[in-house]
């Protein structure tokens, strides 16, 4: 853990000195582009232009030209799917190195040790180039196979990773088979019910390490594709998924695969894992190791996050926070221009929290979120996107600019976030200019606010989220959509019947305490005809009863049966077969196939809409529910004064 405390400090202290110093084209208004990457003592530079691409000095051989250009694609790849461009940044061997680079630096954590494949190959590619190298984490050797710094580590696939790294993590294995078993998805369904998950290989049961394994966001590894020569880069974990059902499932550390139905390209091999989805055979591959369909000795296994997955928090007790172990770092008023500097000050510990208070005195945060550190503190550079962390929130950290959170990925910063849907859920602070600032969830305009207050607490313990508060609505009816979005809960899923639900589907609604779940006549209809609100852990927590749902405070019982279905109903007596076709109280029944080539089935007592593409089943999340009725709905923003718009 004092290993943990100084890489942190260290990562931090020396992005918040490279970004303030910098040697960026276009002023600290586009600190984005013109990067240059330099190594200490070494007058020749690398720099990628605005257009992404790579400029090599002429006297580059080609080798090293094509060497320099492979690692950024693989370290500082290009996430198509999101428009964030690539980032050519010096990354020193020694921090006397990045100290002398004076350029916008982000630290990579190497594998370490001589047991890595990966770090021997960034070596073999740091020497033919002469331009990038990699600062190592941990102690080196098998021992420590990474920098512990993040839950959910940013650095593509990695090795020799140990198992019980993960428990210690709070993760939990939700599949272990030899590589002889027939993969399917309703196994990989199984491991779809939390943010995070690690897949990985292992050389035997008794091995307590896995030879390669990569870390990603439940949404995206689970996410569905139909390319045989593409994979698709997830921004959480860094490494590159496929899930093509009925031909294979895997990752590699570039976009470039071969399916056959399993991945068979072979350069970077080492960088590579699959397995067979959906086949009547198991296999196939742990990085070199190949043609593994009938081997009952190799272990194909995925663990999944338990941290909790709070994401924003409103009216937390401060006192809970100390009881946890958690340390203020920093205390100042709205009106204080917050500096990279005061941030590096909460660098020490594993876990962060960032709030607001009403005042110095009051004894809760009217809103705030936890993080992991090196997640919560890491630079970024789009002005409309913030980036997911393990703790349920959405984070941003643009020097010059600004910090804060929200619960989706979507912000609009100039300088500050000033988007004002869901604005109760999002929190920011100008960071690096002579201003204070600005927005405390809807409460804005703060820049001179001296009573107002931006705090922070670091600790080493796992964070505990407040509990979700709702009211025992059972099931509604006629309910207008209206009064969701008055209450600043965001639609995360709206298909016609038609559709197949996933469990995939459902994880892109995870992150917010609250969730509702309805089914409207047709997507021109203003109100659903049925519908709950419930907590999301409990709406979202896999059963496995065909005959009994479960009772949440929101006062409806759900059942959640990965490769079955999803629903609710008034009462616990249900019949799944795979869908809840009991009559008796039909009206107060919603079911939607799971994991299924199905759509439908009921909505109410209109039952059979498997291919129905008029009624539509949707989803919303959200944080904040004080009353069933939904003309009382709008009254709750009175509870965070709104300001006016703009700054």
């Amino acid at each position: 853990m004092q290993l943990l405390s100084v890489t942190v400090l260290l990562t931090v202290a020396l992005l918040c000195k490279a970004a303030s110093i910098g040697t960026l084209d276009g002023g600290s208004t586009s600190p984005k582009y013109g990067a240059t990457a330099q190594q200490a003592g070494n007058s020749e530079t690398t720099t990628v232009k605005s257009d992404g691409t790579t400029a090599m000095k002429s006297s580059d051989t080609a080798r090293g030209q094509s060497t320099l250009e492979e690692l950024v694609k693989q370290v500082f790849a290009s996430d198509d799917s999101t428009g964030q461009k690539p980032k050519l940044v010096t990354v020193g061997n020694t921090a006397a190195d990045l100290t002398a680079a004076h350029t916008d630096t982000a630290v990579i954590s190497g594998n370490g040790g001589s047991t890595s494949p990966k770090a021997q190959e960034n070596d073999m590619k740091t020497t033919s180039t002469g331009t990038v190298a990699l600062l190592r984490g941990g102690n080196g050797g098998s021992t420590s196979p990474k920098a512990e710094i993040a839950s959910v580590p940013s650095a593509g696939v990695v090795y020799n990773y140990l198992e019980s790294t993960l428990v210690q993590k709070g993760f939990t294995k939700c599949y272990d088979q030899p590589y002889s078993h027939y993969t399917s998805s309703a196994d990989l369904s199984a491991c779809a019910g939390s943010e995070f998950v690690f897949v990985g290989a292992k050389s035997s049961a008794n091995a307590n390490v896995f030879s390669l394994g990569a870390f990603g966001a439940s949404v995206n590894v689970f996410k569905n594709t139909n390319s045989t020569s593409q994979a698709y880069y997830d921004a959480v974990g860094g490494a590159y998924w496929y899930r093509y059902p009925g031909w294979s499932f895997g990752f590699a550390s570039s976009s470039s695969v071969t399916l056959n139905s399993c991945d068979y390209n072979n350069p970077d091999c080492s960088h590579r894992l699959c397995f067979h989805l959906d086949q009547p055979f198991g296999g196939y591959r742990a990085g070199c190791t190949v043609g593994l369909n009938g081997d009952s000795t190799w272990r194909k296994v995925i663990y999944k996050s338990s941290l909790p997955t709070c994401g924003v928090q409103y009216d937390y007790k401060e006192s809970d926070l100390i009881q946890k172990g958690y340390v203020k770092c920093y205390e100042q008023p709205y009106s204080h221009a917050t500096s990279c500097a005061s941030l590096t000050e909460c660098a020490g510990s594993e876990y962060v929290f960032v709030g607001a208070k009403t005042s110095k005195g009051a004894s809760s945060f009217a809103i705030g979120a936890f993080g992991v550190t090196s997640n919560v503190f890491k630079n970024t550079y789009e002005q409309t996107k913030a980036v997911l962390d393990a703790g349920g929130a959405y984070w941003y950290r643009y020097p010059g600019w600004s910090f804060g959170f929200a619960s989706s990925s979507t912000v609009n910063l100039n300088s500050c976030d000033y988007n004002n849907p869901d604005c109760a859920s999002r929190m920011c602070w100008h960071l690096d200019q002579n201003v204070g600032g600005y927005r405390a969830g809807c409460t804005v305009g703060l820049n001179s606010d001296s009573t107002w207050t931006k705090v922070i607490y670091s600790g080493k313990n796992l964070p505990t989220c407040s509990p979700a508060a709702v009211p025992s609505c059972g099931v509604l009816y006629n309910y207008p959509e209206n009064a969701l979005i008055q209450k600043s809960f965001t639609k995360c899923y709206d298909q016609p019947y038609s559709h197949a639900t996933t469990s995939a589907d459902l994880a892109n609604c995870l992150g917010s305490s609250l969730i509702f779940v309805g089914a409207k006549s047709s997507a021109g209809s203003n109100t659903f005809a049925l519908g709950a609100f419930g907590v999301s852990s409990n709406v979202l927590k896999t059963t496995s009863s065909s005959t009994q749902a479960s009772i949440d405070d929101g006062g409806a019982y759900w059942y959640r049966y990965p490769g079955w279905s999803f629903g609710f109903a008034s009462s616990s007596s249900i019949n799944l077969n795979s869908c809840d076709y009991n009559n008796p109280d039909c009206s107060h029944r919603l079911c939607f196939h799971l994991d299924q080539n199905a759509g439908g089935y009921r909505a109410g007592c209109t039952v059979g809409l498997n291919g129905d593409s008029t009624w539509r089943k949707v989803i919303y999340k959200g944080n904040y529910l004080n009353s069933c009725s939904p003309d009382t709905m709008a009254s709750v923003e009175s509870e965070h004064t709104t300001a006016s718009k703009g700054q």
